[in-house]
């Protein structure tokens, strides 16, 4: 069971510290105040090169995970104009009239797969928290080889935009989510070296993870119309493993680092944003803290983002791993089922349309 806290408490941010302290005694590391979040290149693991190099790419991410828990992944064999088509294509849904983008409306989906005004699944039944000021469209990624018969709880049960208004939609779609599904089982293999582990050992995890594409369209927001704990998108950490975000070149994403200060994370059309999310924090003793994000657009133009959410397969037991505790520094989370975990935080997110926060995730980020 996963308890959460009142998001609008996490929007208002005067609780909230992101208790990246410095020094993590527990660990003997000190966490860097960056100004900027880091660029890892990804090469040697896509091209399988040399060991030693792909040890020194699990360096760098490891270094990232503990100071900010993000940076950007170039060199991840995805090519630039397929990351601008996802931009396109998302454009190409969202500048369509509200009621072609009802048909596919995520209410009419057991899955809460398509479409989700600003407010959620039921924005007039929503509480009376202010939701963020964003609509977005949910698509789970197709079956894997061999796993047709035996998928997921929302595998391959997405809604679909008209084809023909949206011709290529649906098949690039689904082709592209293929790609970041391979990308994010080459990235957990880096990640199971940062952390000492045998480079494999998340692989049977994440043979077949759990994948969301949510396509996020923010548009243009006059501040003097804002309440005061509203936002494009509110300070939250993500659920699962690993994201693999798109975005646009308007800017808007933000991090909090080991300061306690806001980080603006720039656009580049080459690279990905990589962040890790709650599972990852649950599995490294807060090692990798799932750090807090958000999105404001004061552009004057619309945004779009695409963030690939994965996590391991849903009856994974995420708890600690073996290289992430010991004397004196004893496990701090009970171990909990990967979908038992994402199922109550997505659910609190679709009902209020702002994301929702565990209690122990709530609990790092509290002042001490």
């Amino acid at each position: 069971m996963t308890d959460i806290v009142d998001t609008g408490d996490v929007a208002l941010y005067t609780a909230y510290d992101n208790r990246y302290v410095r020094q993590e005694a527990r660990f003997g590391v000190e966490r860097r105040a960056l100004e900027k979040i880091p660029v890892v290149d990804l090469t040697p693991c896509v091209e399988e090169g040399p060991l030693a190099d792909r040890r020194a790419v699990a360096a760098q991410i490891r270094s990232a995970c503990i100071d900010i828990g993000f940076f950007n992944l170039t060199g991840h064999g995805i090519p630039a104009a397929e990351l601008a088509g996802v931009l396109r294509q998302g454009h190409a849904f969202f500048n369509q009239p509200l009621a072609e983008k009802m048909k596919v409306h995520a209410g009419k989906s057991p899955t809460n797969r398509g479409f989700m005004q600003t407010g959620g699944l039921n924005p007039d039944a929503a509480s009376g928290k202010f939701p963020d000021v964003k609509e977005r469209f949910f698509i789970s990624r197709e079956p894997l080889p061999g796993e047709e018969g035996n998928v997921g709880y929302n595998v391959g049960r997405s809604q679909w935009p008209d084809a023909a208004a949206l011709p290529d939609f649906e098949p690039f779609m689904k082709r592209h989510m293929q790609s970041r599904v391979v990308l994010a089982q080459r990235l957990v293999r880096a990640f199971a070296l940062s952390l000492d582990l045998p480079e494999d050992f998340f692989d049977e995890m994440y043979a077949r993870p759990g994948g969301t594409l949510a396509l996020n369209y923010y548009p243009a927001i006059e501040p003097s119309q804002l309440a005061q704990t509203q936002w494009s998108f509110s300070p939250h950490t993500d659920y699962g493993g690993i994201t693999l975000l798109t975005q646009d070149n308007v800017g808007g994403l933000q991090a909090r680092n080991a300061a306690g200060d806001w980080i603006d994370i720039s656009p580049r059309e080459d690279a990905f944003v990589i962040n890790i999310g709650d599972m990852f924090a649950m599995w490294t003793n807060d090692l990798y803290a799932s750090n807090l994000h958000r999105a404001m657009n004061m552009s004057g133009a619309a945004r779009l983002s695409a963030a690939f959410f994965t996590s391991p397969g849903g009856a994974t037991v995420i708890g600690c791993l073996p290289t992430c505790e010991g004397p004196g520094n004893p496990a701090r989370y009970a171990p909990i089922r990967a979908d038992d975990y994402n199922t109550a935080l997505i659910r609190q997110s679709h009902a209020t349309g702002r994301p929702g926060i565990s209690t122990h995730t709530a609990k790092r980020l509290k002042a001490s």
